[in-house]
This record gives structure tokens, C-alpha cells and sequence, in this order.
């Protein structure tokens, strides 16, 4: 194999679907962008006013700014409607230059899909550097909650039953996508731009890490729709009913199952990747085994230990990715965040666990 180019066409056109996502052409200006005072409120209530098909008075409207988020801008909104009831929104501005890694348009589309799948949140619809979307009840997950059984069985459970949906989209890993895709902004941006990364090295990495999965797990079982960016953030608990369900679709889509798990895995560390907290193996095998008894299976010790292998390849494809992301993010993200910072982390974790995950 000479390069990735020559494992995946990148997908650009979407299947047609009667209705689709509601588009508006507006464009809200980001916060950081403007020094007029409620610039992007009062174009935020105009975009309001085309997408959220509510009655309600738009002047009774609030806004709160959302933190945490590497990628977007995110407002929660609420208004009580005509009716008297009490309704919450989410308003994500996209990140500035996230359409260079991101597809947009496939992204509105998986939302619009799961929303009619009953699995996310109600989609409104697109503005021009934006979406709407319902407000997921619950409480945001954090790090610490990933120690407790209970929850980690709920996620497991959710993450089987993403698994299992079959949705009108093009079964092709999205993995070898991101991969191809962010791979090639980066060689664009070290045109004009440096980092103290040895990128080439890691570029030649990746061809040999797509080789091996490629060739390894090629059967249907392998290939899922996958969540793809499940860190505790994106994921909300319902204490009421006691459930997990997602939130956050922009890196969603077909997928090895195993890289939505082993990605999981990695993301016990946190943003600030102390993988110490990396799970051992018997919290991962006790993962693995609420995953495959989801569906009322009875998995044997040789299936969770196979998922478990799995799992742990994919793990290298998690630190191969992301670290291409912290580069392209780098040079297009108005968010504060160490993003090279992040991308050697990943890159010399990659370096660290290679040989041991490997020989598995």
C-alpha cells in the first residue's frame, strides 16, 4: 500500500432523503468575532424565528453560554410557549474552519436521521455556520463517573443499541475518512506553517495502522453505526429514568465498532490525557461483557476477549486521529485550548502502547 488514498474515496454525496433537514442562509457572528453589545443574541432569535416551529414570544427568549466544547460555540435557550410549556433548545455555532475537517452537510443529515430514529434529540435545522437541536434532560457526565458499574453498563447498553441501527448511509468506515481527510490538511497547512511534531513519521504510521485493520477486520460484524467521539461530555444521565443517551453527532457515522469502543477506552484520561486512568482489563472486559449481553446474548469468555483485542487495535487509530485533529484544529480554531499540546500527547501515547497493542 502506498498511501491511504488507496483504501477510501471520500464520500461527498449524501443519499436523497424526502423533506431532509430544514436549511435557513443566515450566519450568526461568533461572540469573539464582535464588539457589538448582543450581536449574536439578536441574530441568534432571527435564526430562532425561521427554524423552531413553537409559538412563543421570541423577546421572552434567554440565553446561557455553554463551556467545555474544543470545537463549537454552544448556547442553551429557553422559552415557554403559547401553551404554557417550558421548552430548552441547544444552538451550536460551528467552529471557526471546523468545515475543513467536518462535513457539515453529512453531519445534518445523520442528525436529522436520528432524531426520526428517535435515538437524538428533535433537529430543527442548519443556518449557514450553525444547528438547532432539542435539549437532552439529565446531567453531563464527567470523568469520575465513568468508575461507577451502573453507568458504565448504561453506556454500554446505548452504545450496543447505536450499534445496531441501520441507517440510510453508505457503510464506509469513517475512520479511513478522517483519517485521509485530516492527513491531507495537515500536509496543506505544513506548506506555510511549522510544528515541532515529525509528521511524516506519523503519516507512515498510519498507512501501516490502515493496512492492518483493513486486512484484519473486514467482516460485516466489524462495521457499525458508530458514535465516534464518546467522551463523558457527550453523553447525559437521566437519574429519572436511569438511562444514558448521546449527544454531539458531528463525528457519528459508519464505523469499526471497535474504534467506538477502544476511543471510549481512551477517553477515561480526559482532555488533559492522564492515562493513568486508562481502564485496566478487567473494567474493559466488564465493559465488553454489558455490550454484548445487551441484546439478552450470553457472550463467552473467547467473544469478550475477541472484543477486547479489537478494541484495544482501534486504540491506535484513536491516538492517530485525534493527534491529526489537535494539528488542524490548531490553525483553525478561535477556542483557547492546547491543541499541538493535545496532538503530541496523543502521538507519543500512540508511541508508548504500539508494540504491546500489536502483539495482542
Amino acid at each position: 500500500m502506498n498511501s491511504i488514498e488507496e483504501l477510501v474515496i471520500p464520500s461527498t454525496n449524501l443519499p436523497t432523503l424526502k423533506g431532509g433537514p430544514t436549511h435557513v442562509t443566515h450566519e450568526v457572528v461568533h461572540p469573539a468575532e464582535t464588539e457589538e453589545e448582543n450581536a449574536t443574541y439578536n441574530q441568534l432569535m432571527s435564526v430562532i424565528k425561521e427554524l423552531v416551529d413553537e409559538d412563543f414570544d421570541i423577546n421572552d427568549i434567554t440565553f446561557k453560554p455553554m463551556t467545555g466544547g474544543v470545537t463549537n460555540t454552544l448556547f442553551k435557550c429557553s422559552f415557554v410557549n403559547n401553551q404554557g410549556q417550558k421548552k430548552t433548545i441547544i444552538i451550536r455555532l460551528y467552529g471557526k474552519g471546523s468545515e475543513n475537517f467536518i462535513d457539515r452537510k453529512a453531519e445534518s443529515y445523520i442528525q436529522f436521521l436520528l432524531s426520526g430514529n428517535g435515538v437524538g434529540p428533535k433537529f430543527y435545522g442548519t443556518f449557514k455556520n450553525g444547528c438547532i437541536y432539542g435539549f437532552v434532560e439529565g446531567d453531563q457526565l464527567e470523568l469520575v463517573d465513568l468508575d461507577n458499574p451502573n453507568i458504565l453498563q448504561l453506556i454500554a447498553q446505548e452504545t450496543r443499541k447505536w450499534h445496531s441501527l441501520d441507517l440510510n448511509l453508505k457503510k464506509q468506515p469513517s475512520l479511513l475518512i478522517y483519517l485521509n481527510t485530516w492527513i491531507e490538511n495537515v500536509k496543506t497547512l505544513l506548506k506555510t506553517e511549522k510544528v515541532d511534531i515529525n509528521v511524516d513519521y506519523y503519516i507512515k504510521e498510519t498507512e501501516e495502522f490502515v493496512k492492518f485493520i483493513t486486512t484484519k477486520y473486514k467482516h460485516p460484524r466489524h462495521i457499525n453505526f458508530c458514535h465516534n467521539d464518546l467522551i463523558p461530555r457527550n453523553m447525559i444521565y437521566n437519574s429519572g429514568n436511569d438511562v444514558v443517551k448521546y449527544i454531539d453527532f458531528e463525528y457519528s457515522g459508519y464505523n469499526y465498532r471497535g474504534f467506538d469502543i477502544g476511543n471510549f477506552f481512551c477517553e477515561f484520561s480526559g482532555l488533559d490525557l492522564d492515562y493513568t486512568r486508562y481502564p485496566k482489563m478487567n473494567v474493559q472486559k466488564e465493559f465488553i461483557n454489558y455490550y454484548l449481553s445487551a441484546n439478552g446474548d450470553q457472550p463467552t469468555e473467547e467473544e469478550i476477549h475477541e472484543l477486547y483485542i479489537e478494541a484495544n487495535h482501534f486504540t491506535l487509530g484513536s491516538h492517530l486521529m485525534w493527534g491529526f485533529w489537535g494539528i488542524v484544529q490548531n490553525f483553525n480554531s478561535t477556542i483557547e485550548f492546547d491543541y499541538i499540546g493535545y496532538a503530541l500527547k496523543r502521538f507519543q501515547q500512540y508511541d508508548l502502547v504500539k508494540k504491546k497493542v500489536y502483539n495482542l
